[in-house]
């Protein structure tokens, strides 16, 4: 597996937000194999932001193509950059690009329909600069070292974060509890922590919100996700809420989304998922896209009322 740093300047001005919107491609069919955003923490320079993307290795008869664009928000308007692109091939070498060693046939992918999210390892006895084997598996399936597959160093804080997904099976759409297993770097014991997610709603009473996303991670929000919400029974389809940050045009696909949502009735109920060890506490809040009365679409922030976010324990 590659590890891949992005890095965006802040410019003039500090975002509230940033997120790296990626696709990764088979060029030779044009077939995109996933996608994903990822927020974009400030990095360890001021004014620079920057994230690591986990990206599968190509090989010999198949290369890859990443796609990326980042996104903004700040002051009420939403802002998106160009297209770029960059070819993957075995061997090759790029800056910010780190390979990490992956036992075959490497650790189990989301449920179909489902992605991943980032969270922080949680290691018994953070060790720093050390490396640590990490893994999933179904609740039915007997713990193993062997399912340990990806390794990825611990860096300096001695807690690295990780990517898992979402959920590995779904009953009745809602992702189902499994395990992750890492190998303590500290004293070679194998540990086991239940991921578990948790239902998050907003429900719209005036019908104008356009978008909703939960913006979420752990209380101390050492890895931080972004949701993309759908309302409840809307279904799959081209103006489903999850196409937005990969539309060609995102405020025209907004444009045709209101429309479409438009005869809805109200309240309109956005549900999403978060999820993590069972027994630790997720904080939230909500980013909105909201058309006013002369069309124009703002983005605002919805937090507990008395300010602060919400949290759960999960």
């Amino acid at each position: 597996m590659l590890l891949l740093r992005r890095e965006f300047s802040d410019g003039e001005g500090c975002p509230e937000l940033v997120v790296i919107h990626y696709s990764m491609v088979e060029p030779k069919t044009g077939s995109v194999i996933s996608r994903a955003s990822c927020v974009m923490p400030p990095g360890r320079d001021a004014g620079v932001r920057e994230t690591f993307l986990f990206l599968p290795d190509p090989s010999p008869d198949r290369p890859l193509l990443i796609r990326y664009r980042y996104s903004t928000v700040s002051g009420g308007g939403e802002w998106y950059s160009p297209r770029f692109e960059l070819a993957l091939a075995e061997g090759a070498a790029e800056e910010g690009m780190t390979r990490l060693e992956e036992l075959p046939p490497g650790n189990l992918g989301p449920a179909p329909g489902r992605g991943m999210f980032r969270m922080l390892l949680p290691l018994r006895h953070p060790a720093p600069g050390a490396v640590v084997r990490f893994g999933f598996g179904a609740m039915r399936k007997k713990p193993s070292d062997a399912l340990c597959r990806l390794s990825i160093p611990a860096g300096d804080g001695g807690v690295p974060v990780v990517e898992a997904p979402e959920a590995l099976s779904v009953l009745k759409a809602r992702p189902m509890p499994y395990f992750l297993y890492h190998v303590d770097p500290v004293d070679g014991q194998l540990r086991q922590d239940k991921i578990a997610s948790a239902r998050i709603t907003f429900s719209d009473a005036s019908g104008d919100v356009v978008a909703a996303r939960l913006l979420w991670g752990d209380a101390a929000w050492g890895a931080s996700n972004l949701t993309v919400m759908e309302i409840k029974n809307y279904g799959e389809g081209p103006l489903g809420s999850g196409n937005h940050f990969f539309a060609a045009d995102p405020a025209q696909f907004a444009a045709e989304r209101q429309a479409a949502i438009s005869d809805r009735p109200v309240p309109r109920v956005f549900e999403g998922y978060l999820a993590g060890p069972s027994g630790t506490e997720a904080e939230y809040c909500f980013h909105l896209l909201r058309r006013s009365p002369d069309g124009t679409i703002r983005a605002e922030w919805r937090n507990r009322e008395g300010g602060g976010n919400w949290r759960i324990t999960l």
